[in-house]
């Protein structure tokens, strides 16, 4: 029986409308919500496939995202390190901001790359490559 899927496509509209005019991100966790299998189905079909699928596995959990056939609009599923579903969303935003670089992580690319780059290029000096 369909209950809540049409409820939740229009909370996603609304959070595309203020993505596009105020740039304001809004994430629905789907398992935090009484939806029946139906709510399910049709919201996966509403809502469509993309292109893009991202995989991200740190400190030994993994969570996946796939972008829907909604520009805007991602799937986001959290494992346990059970590999079973621990949080499930719906994300309206530009890309999932946990799939994208940290600044730490940027800063210790730069200091990694730097090495290599020194080890590639012995003679290059420091000053040369900042």
């Amino acid at each position: 029986m369909l209950m809540n899927a049409p409820a939740v496509i229009v909370e996603i509209l609304q959070a595309l409308r203020d993505l596009y005019q105020k740039g304001e991100e809004h994430t629905v966790y789907i398992n935090k919500l009484p939806l029946t299998e139906e709510d399910r189905l049709t919201l996966l079909d509403v809502l469509g496939d993309g292109q893009v699928r991202i995989s991200l596995k740190s400190g030994g959990q993994r969570v996946e995202w796939r972008e829907t056939g909604i520009s805007g609009v991602w799937i986001g599923v959290f494992y346990d390190r059970d590999e079973k579903p621990l949080l499930e969303t719906i994300e309206v935003c530009y890309f999932p901001s946990l799939a994208k670089v940290q600044e730490e992580d940027l800063q210790d690319s730069i200091q990694r790359l730097e090495e290599r780059l020194k080890i590639l290029l012995p003679e290059a000096s420091k000053d040369s490559l900042t």
